[in-house]
């Protein structure tokens, strides 16, 4: 499996230890052991023993990749020029107009505060290179995949620190493609999912019943059990939430967080729910 990261590096000297600060909860560690060779420590940056070929060997050239992975950053829009600062490295990169662009475009449109404003946003896309506005020369370009969010809260400041799936409070924000709002009165839509003494439970609700239940995960994947709920009658329109919360943890297979935003996914990779942290 490969899984493309982006982020920054730092070198412990005293350690002789090379530290990739990227996506993950934990930084990757590798010790220096010469010019052209890195071995894997491990999360507490202890040396590994195994024969495991854990060494990286350098071939003394230094190739650019194409990456494909979930973004988090600022964009800018104006006279047709979009333009994305990448949260984790602070890299500004052009944005190419095709793939998911428009919504993108449509997105910035509706929620930036004017022409040119930074606006937080989340997508599935790519690092690569294209032509430049003049089609002159190869620049290293954001290529928008599928959209996510737009997040007008949000800045590139707070969105550097990564997000826990457990013990934090998820505010619901979309149920497929469409929005979810906090009914005049009622409990704002949300998830918690809680790790306590080796238990794993959540507790959700849209603001009428209280779903709770037992989770487990594995990596990047994720299954929810059966909810037991109080029984109070929903009107319109928690009701057709609330059915729609429960299918979206039926239907949950994989989670993705960046940043402060959570996705939860289907078996094939579709989006069933979408969520933002929230700090109390």
């Amino acid at each position: 499996m490969v899984r493309d990261e982006v982020g920054q590096w730092r070198v412990d000297a005293s350690r002789a230890a090379l530290i990739l600060d990227g996506g993950g909860e934990m930084p990757l560690q590798f010790e220096i052991k010469g010019e052209d060779r890195l071995r894997l420590l491990d999360l507490q940056g202890r040396p590994i023993a195994s024969p495991l070929p854990y060494e990286l060997v350098s071939n003394g050239s230094l190739t650019p990749a194409d990456l494909s992975l979930a973004l988090g950053g600022e964009m800018t829009y104006m006279a047709d020029a979009a333009r994305f600062v990448e949260c984790r490295t602070g890299r500004s990169y052009p944005i190419a107009m095709e793939g998911d662009f428009i919504k993108l475009q449509s997105a910035y449109r509706d929620n930036a505060r004017e022409a040119g404003a930074p606006l937080y946003v989340t997508f599935e896309g790519s690092i690569a290179d294209r032509l430049d506005a003049e089609g002159v020369r190869t620049v290293r370009t954001v290529i928008v995949r599928r959209f996510i969010g737009a997040w007008p809260g949000q800045r590139c400041e707070r969105a550097r620190a990564q997000a826990s799936l457990v013990n934090t409070y998820w505010r619901i924000v979309r149920f497929g493609g469409d929005a979810v709002q906090a009914e005049p009165g009622r409990r704002e839509p949300s998830i918690l999912l809680r790790a306590e003494d080796g238990a794993r439970r959540y507790q959700a609700t849209v603001g009428c019943n209280a779903l709770t239940g037992a989770f487990s995960t594995e990596g990047d994947t994720i299954r929810f059990g059966p909810a037991a709920a109080t029984l109070l009658p929903c009107p319109a329109p928690l009701d057709s939430l609330e059915r729609r919360l429960g299918d979206a943890l039926t239907r949950a297979r994989q989670v993705r967080i960046t940043a402060q935003t959570l996705e939860l996914l289907d078996e094939a990779g579709a989006s069933v729910a979408l969520f933002e942290a929230v700090y109390l």
